[in-house]
């Protein structure tokens, strides 16, 4: 099986997604910033403590992978904005293409107002643009550069079990859409990095509204 990177491995989408790459039998190097990071003790896992807005520590966590996974959050912070160019930089000096990136739906085309992002437009029900505005520079970034893509684009996350019926659709929405699962979104970042799908694009998965 395949050697890959993630970010963001602690997070409540990451560790499902961790879970599912262990499962599967990869070989997973993590990124934490505390020792106090609660993940398992695997023998196919490697856990380095960092920073991933550090161009170095994503040098070190990405050593020897042939992908990358992210689930980062904005944390309010603008960690994207940062952290995307020093690991596209990164990526290129290791010869690594392909990256699973966890963004968020508001980053998708507006159905109904073309010209807009689905945040800036009536369909969003946020108040806070921040979170929103940091994903779409990181979607921006990965576009403009030459690597092979996917921005997995979920609705509101809920921690609740999987569900059967599914919502997926490239670059925007065209049927109303309700929560999705953190479960579900983990499981299918797998499955577009397994399968090889949507490349260079952006993906929404939400449950049917």
């Amino acid at each position: 099986m395949a050697t890959v990177s993630l970010l963001g491995a602690t997070g409540r989408t990451g560790r499902p997604l961790l879970d599912r790459l262990l499962e599967k039998g990869h070989e997973v190097r993590v990124l934490v910033r505390s020792e106090q990071h609660g993940l398992p003790d695997h023998p196919h896992l490697t856990i380095l403590k960092g920073d991933a807005t550090d161009a170095d520590d994503l040098e070190r966590v990405i050593e020897g992978t042939t992908a990358v996974f992210s689930c980062l959050g904005t944390d309010q912070k603008q960690i994207l904005s940062v952290a995307v160019p020093h690991l596209i930089i990164k990526m290129k000096e290791q010869q690594i293409e392909r990256i699973v990136f966890v963004g968020t739906a508001g980053i998708l085309d507006a159905s109904e107002e073309p010209g807009k992002y689905r945040f800036q437009s009536s369909e969003s029900r946020r108040r806070s643009t921040i979170a929103a505005e940091d994903h779409l520079k990181a979607y921006l970034t990965l576009k403009d550069a030459d690597v092979d893509y996917t921005i997995i684009c979920p609705t509101q996350l809920v921690e609740e079990d999987a569900i059967e019926d599914v919502l997926i659709e490239s670059n925007r929405f065209t049927h109303e859409t309700g929560p999705i699962p953190r479960i579900n979104v983990a499981r299918f970042a797998y499955e577009v990095y397994d399968e090889g799908l949507f490349h260079r694009e952006r993906v929404g998965i939400a449950s049917r509204g």
